[in-house]
């Protein structure tokens, strides 16, 4: 019996080179279905040694709860090994600021812009109590918040094991209609690169996580200000984000916290 056991065992190691192979046989062909009738328009794969300022820039302090502690400390952005890493530390006491955490973040604000059309970005992070990474998209416009909506591909809260994809309007925030749902949270494997994406259409918002529809948010024609989405382009943000009053209080000691990305991809649908 033990001998067949041995056997059986070692059977088993041999096929996991195969079936991960067929694995990522799989996500690719999930991946190239999904891609299907979509036109890459522009893309940056990370792949110099420094951020590439024709298409981004850094984010800038400010009073909200995501911006507080953003910095352009230069060792909170960094390109290296085809991955751009954002990062969320404590001050160093050789740093004269008047806040005692910094966090890294970049936004193609006036650079690059996409309407109706698709956003890849592929990212990983690691945890921490108050850290929280975002993806995000805005309107490349004037105009208040959120009268122009706002999307956000992916949240992360602390430890959680979801990632989070939600819509904001005006209609949102004020909460005009309570039962239209805007948002989800989807189960993920926080150790590893997830893509996480979204679609922009006329009438409908669909998310997606490693290629797999997560949430759609439809608009309903009766309700004018429920879906800004349609009308002008958005950029988007890449932020590591410390401390607010939806992620909490920051464990000093969880820091220093990173969030990675692999790539930022646009497109738009093929003229057919």
């Amino acid at each position: 019996m033990k001998r067949i056991t041995a056997i059986l065992f070692l059977a088993g190691l041999l096929a996991l080179p195969f079936v991960a192979t067929a694995q990522n046989a799989t996500k690719k062909d999930n991946a190239k279905r999904a891609h299907e009738g979509w036109k890459l328009v522009w893309a940056d794969e990370f792949n110099g040694k420094k951020l590439d300022t024709d298409s981004w820039e850094r984010c800038p302090r400010n009073t909200a709860d995501w911006g507080r502690h953003m910095s352009y400390l230069d060792t909170l952005i960094q390109v290296e090994d085809g991955v751009l890493k954002l990062y969320g530390i404590n001050r160093p006491d050789e740093v004269k600021d008047n806040v005692p955490y910094l966090t890294g973040g970049v936004q193609s604000r006036n650079r690059r812009s996409l309407q109706l059309g698709r956003v890849d970005v592929r990212a990983r992070f690691n945890c921490g109590q108050g850290f929280w990474p975002a993806i995000w998209l805005m309107p490349d416009i004037r105009v208040p918040w959120a009268t122009g909506g706002e999307i956000d591909i992916m949240e992360h809260l602390n430890s959680e094991d979801v990632a989070y994809q939600t819509v904001h309007s005006q209609h949102t925030v004020k909460k005009y209609d309570p039962y239209i749902v805007n948002g989800s949270n989807t189960p993920i494997d926080k150790s590893v690169f997830n893509t996480y994406s979204v679609v922009i259409e006329e009438d409908a918002i669909k998310f997606f996580i490693n290629d797999k529809p997560t949430f759609t948010y439809k608009k309903v024609p009766e309700l004018l200000s429920q879906f800004p989405y349609a009308g002008h382009p958005f950029y988007v943000i890449l932020s590591a984000q410390l401390g607010g009053s939806w992620v909490g209080k920051i464990n000093p000691a969880d820091l220093p916290v990173k969030m990675e990305i692999d790539y930022v991809r646009f497109y738009l649908p093929k003229k057919k």
